[in-house]
């Protein structure tokens, strides 16, 4: 196993990567980790990242698709209120911003030799961000994320693995039956596919976890469930979120977007429910090293949220306590 941690290209996570990315190759030789997932955020100058430093590679999660997708103007308009919102979210008012958008994200990859991208097989909308009552199935969902990657692949020279990551939203990718694997996969046109298993989206989906121990012995069974499907788990997004209480919050409020007249102010507030819903805490129980037992992936990520060099170093440690001879197992040095 390759242990990496999780960065952006956004200006605050670009700041504590210091000069020419110094202070996180430092970081890295600290901790015992092999390198660092990429988010890339546009506009940022990604020749500045020295080569060797890059593991993998998690591409743009727009979250509303199927509009664009289907060059749905009208829905577009309802959903952003205006064709300059959608510019401004997408970088265009049709699929073709979303396909060079992905296309350039997986050049990029290619260029850093990363073995692997990371793709969130999902479409929601703010409307249902709360109440958790989509109008579609997750049938719909993957078949909609199969026509988009497997496009977005067509004219691309990426050959790496393709790893598509569950969320919690019902209508979507949970990984709560295998059948969801199976359609996925089967309309997929890239041989080297496969799963992130994310582990703190498991935890989202039950509302009653109260503890971690309760949380890991939920998220073993849920494994389990996969039976032989779990060798097609490439990678993990390793971190909790203990956020049960939280859901159930939004979904009995009366008017969870308090009466916000524009879509920036609802995209706002759903972005801050959704950050208190997906934490990325550090684990604190050993626990959570049984899940090794049941799966080999690849890759590990340690995928922690973090506004200091501080903060970012205590979840480190923390995780690699609980996971303890795991780590080191997995190829990590000893310090």
């Amino acid at each position: 196993m390759r242990f990496l941690l999780n960065i952006s290209t956004h200006p605050s996570d670009v700041e504590l990567a210091g000069p020419d990315w110094q202070q996180a190759a430092a970081l890295l030789d600290e901790t015992g980790f092999d390198g660092f997932e990429l988010y890339p955020v546009g506009g940022y100058e990604f020749s500045r990242i020295p080569a060797g430093l890059i593991g993998g590679v998690h591409l743009r999660f727009f979250v509303m698709l199927r509009q664009i997708w289907r060059n749905d103007i009208q829905g577009l308009l309802e959903l952003f209120d205006s064709e300059e919102n959608v510019r401004m979210y997408y970088g265009g008012t049709g699929r073709d911003a979303v396909v060079g958008c992905y296309r350039d994200q997986l050049e990029l990859a290619r260029a850093f030799g990363a073995p692997y991208v990371v793709f969130h097989p999902v479409h929601y909308e703010l409307d249902y961000v709360f109440n958790w009552q989509p109008p579609w199935t997750w049938q719909e969902t993957v078949d909609l994320t199969a026509e988009i990657i497997n496009e977005v692949l067509q004219a691309s020279r990426f050959d790496g693995w393709v790893l598509f990551e569950n969320l919690w939203w019902p209508g979507n990718f949970r990984l709560d039956s295998t059948q969801e694997i199976d359609r996925l996969l089967e309309r997929v046109d890239h041989e080297r596919s496969g799963i992130v298993l994310d582990t703190a989206h498991v935890f989202n989906k039950n509302q009653d976890i109260r503890t971690e121990e309760e949380a890991v012995a939920y998220l073993l069974r849920q494994v389990d469930a996969l039976g032989e499907y779990r060798r097609l788990i490439k990678a993990v997004h390793l971190c909790k979120s203990l956020s049960g209480e939280h859901v159930r919050a939004g979904m009995r409020a009366p008017d969870p977007f308090r009466g916000a007249k524009t879509f920036w102010d609802r995209f706002s507030l759903a972005l801050d429910h959704v950050r208190n819903i997906d934490v990325h805490d550090a684990f604190d129980n050993g626990a959570i090293a049984r899940l090794f037992d049941r799966i080999s992936p690849e890759h590990v990520v340690f995928e922690f949220s973090f506004r200091s060099m501080e903060e970012w170093r205590s979840k480190i440690e923390r995780q690699k306590r609980a996971l303890g001879n795991v780590f080191y197992r997995g190829g990590a040095v000893r310090p």
